[in-house]
């Protein structure tokens, strides 16, 4: 806390240059979802093999908390050059693949990359924002997954549909990520105040931090929460497709309404949490989403309750994932990044858990079950969050 006292505020340039990072690897993030059937095919590989992308992609960010140590120990800065030097180094490794293993490892470059890049991203925005201002410049950054699917995942298609080849699209992110690392050098200042206010306690920080009550239920909350959303969210496609009859088309409409969902979901936070209250926000957001999940199986065969009651359910869910942040951010202000970074990796190996029980889930017992687990889940995550988390910075 008396660090951040002593860093000049971000400027919207510097806002600008961090925001760009966020939409650059979540657009590499997200845009291979839609494309798997056209790598698989490019790749001379099936669709199963082709699916251990997304697999890796998700399962690297159970590496986030190296992300966020170094971040603490070295400084934001420097943690975000190295994760920018990756992400560049992976695009041209995908732009120039011709089988399967070589646009793997570039792949997993990506993903190394996104675990470091961040939650240091976080921090140094974190760090250089009071607390009271924090949810709208992390609100902010935020808007850049819903930015992913509505731009860039749109210009990366079109790319790769007009060339029939990915690789403009990964010489598109690469110079993304070049303009984004010159940003970095020049405009965004390099302060490791936590290594140099800390150095001496930074081997105790781990163990400081995980003895905090509050660190562990905000851990639990966001691994229980983000479980449960995966758990609708991995399997809904094929439980539209079994009980309404859905075409490709339908399917391409529900996830096309989600970007502007999800946008409306982090505009809502960026404007409303620093007002309405951090922890607040999150307990209120969450509980509505636990209820809209156990209400969503209700709504089989029925396409307008289904349509009602789903972007609703993915509006409260961005609305509360996005105002979960800056309450995290806040908690140990020392341990940071840390701290961001352990979150992510909860939230990383929440969606690894739920990726492998949901689609067993639903076709053993039905999406009901499915509905019925995560609406549990997300009132185990408010309970955690409600009994132990408490406002770390005022």
């Amino acid at each position: 806390m008396q660090a951040q006292l002593l860093l000049a505020p971000l400027t919207w340039r510097q806002l600008l240059i961090l925001l760009v990072g966020r939409l650059a690897l979540n657009t590499a993030f997200r845009f291979v979802y839609p494309l798997l059937a056209f790598l698989a095919a490019g790749l001379h590989i099936d669709l199963t093999t082709a699916s251990l992308l997304i697999t890796a992609q998700v399962a690297a960010t159970l590496l986030s908390p190296l992300g966020g140590s170094l971040s603490d120990i070295y400084g934001e800065r420097t943690t975000m050059l190295s994760g920018l030097l990756l992400f560049c180094a992976g695009a041209l490794v995908c732009a120039s693949a011709h089988n399967f293993l070589t646009f793997m490892l570039g792949y997993g470059l990506i993903g190394f990359a996104t675990a470091l890049y961040h939650p240091s991203a976080q921090a140094y925005a974190s760090a250089r924002t009071p607390y009271a201002q924090r949810g709208r410049v992390l609100g902010i950054l935020e808007l850049s997954w819903a930015f992913a699917a509505l731009a860039g995942v749109t210009s990366l298609t079109w790319l790769i549909g007009s060339g029939d080849s990915w690789a403009p699209a990964f010489w598109a992110l690469f110079a993304a990520g070049v303009l984004v690392l010159m940003g970095t050098v020049v405009a965004l200042p390099a302060v490791p105040h936590i290594r140099q206010q800390h150095a001496t306690s930074t081997p105790h920080l781990s163990r400081r931090a995980l003895a905090q009550p509050s660190v562990i239920a905000a851990l639990v909350c966001m691994f229980c929460t983000l479980m449960a959303a995966e758990l609708i969210f991995v399997v809904y496609a094929a439980w539209l497709e079994a009980d309404f009859g859905a075409t490709t088309e339908q399917l391409a409409l529900v996830f096309g309404l989600l970007g502007f969902v999800e946008l409306g979901g982090s505009v809502g936070s960026t404007l409303l949490v620093d007002r309405v209250g951090k922890r607040r926000t999150v307990l209120v957001a969450f509980s509505v989403v636990a209820l809209l999940q156990g209400l969503l199986p209700a709504s089989a065969g029925n396409w307008a309750l289904f349509l009602a009651l789903f972007l609703l359910l993915d509006l409260w869910f961005e609305f509360a994932i996005v105002s979960v942040f800056p309450l995290v951010s806040g908690i140990l202000p020392e341990a940071r990044g840390m701290i961001l970074s352990l979150a992510v990796a909860a939230i990383g190996l929440g969606r690894v858990i739920a990726s492998l029980v949901g689609p067993l889930l639903w076709r053993r017992f039905g999406f009901a079950a499915n509905g019925l687990l995560a609406a549990t889940m997300t009132v185990l995550g408010v309970v955690a969050c409600l009994l132990f988390v408490r406002e770390g910075e005022t």
